[in-house]
């Protein structure tokens, strides 16, 4: 099976290729402002590469999210078109797709820490669960016993860090890196990842795509981006809601 990858939920986005779990090329871009053009783009170029075309893409595997909310639609949109003309979709959430790569190399507890803006991280602490620390000669599958031990959520990256009771022994994301001295203070134990991991990796998500259950057909289309917080446009409107009303001058 051949496996395209998209990534369009941070500044960096990038498309990656695999077949059967195999990586064959990944393309990255860096237009936040067109990531539409930029990753339609990146997705012609890394085809042409490997001599393939979108009708040779056997299944589609999208971010949704949390992070850029424009980008986040803009991947998930393409997704559902290839899906609409029958490809196969899968999809991952990106705390988690930051966190699991950690979670494979051993690592039994990692936080996924993305900016949000507005002085907030999207974050969550993931696990290996006893089922994954066993998976040295499990199926492959058994790789992905991993779980949410704190939920995604945004807050400042201080309340986030003080809620935690245990000590992650990795933090990785662009959140992580730019509050890195404030998580150094709290757990001086723990590792910050690179700055070259700090992005989730569409090439690492194309390996896994073909392990991962499908999005049933009559959901695709209803499927949504994972926001975990109200975008700017609804705050707006619910603040307008919440608005005490004008006086109408009638007494």
């Amino acid at each position: 099976m051949v496996t395209l990858a998209i990534d369009t939920s941070h500044a960096v986005g990038s498309t990656a290729l695999a077949r059967d779990g195999v990586v064959l090329g990944e393309v990255r871009f860096d237009q936040p402002s067109s990531h539409l053009v930029e990753l339609s783009k990146a997705i012609e170029r890394l085809l042409a590469s490997s001599h393939l075309t979108v009708r040779d893409v056997g299944r589609v595997a999208v971010v949704l999210g949390p992070g850029s909310f424009t980008g986040v639609r803009i991947g998930l949109a393409f997704a559902k078109g290839l899906a609409a003309a029958g490809t196969e979709m899968v999809g991952m959430d990106s705390l988690r797709l930051l966190a699991q790569p950690f979670c494979d190399e051993s690592h039994t507890r990692v936080c996924s820490m993305i900016d949000a803006k507005r002085q907030e991280v999207y974050a969550a602490v993931y696990e290996r669960t006893p089922k994954a620390r066993r998976a040295a000669n499990a199926p492959e599958a058994d790789r992905f016993a991993v779980a949410a031990s704190v939920k995604p959520r945004a807050e400042s990256p201080s309340a986030f860090l003080d809620s935690l009771g245990v000590a992650p022994e990795v933090f990785v994301g662009t959140g992580a890196l730019f509050h890195r001295e404030l998580i150094a203070a709290r757990f001086p134990q723990a590792e910050v990842a690179a700055e070259a991991r700090a992005t989730p990796s569409t090439a690492y998500l194309a390996s896994i795509a073909h392990l991962l259950p499908a999005f049933p057909r009559n959901l695709v289309s209803i499927l949504e981006p994972m926001y975990v917080r109200p975008s700017g446009a609804e705050r707006m409107r619910l603040r307008s809601h919440q608005r005490p009303p004008e006086p109408n001058g009638d007494g």
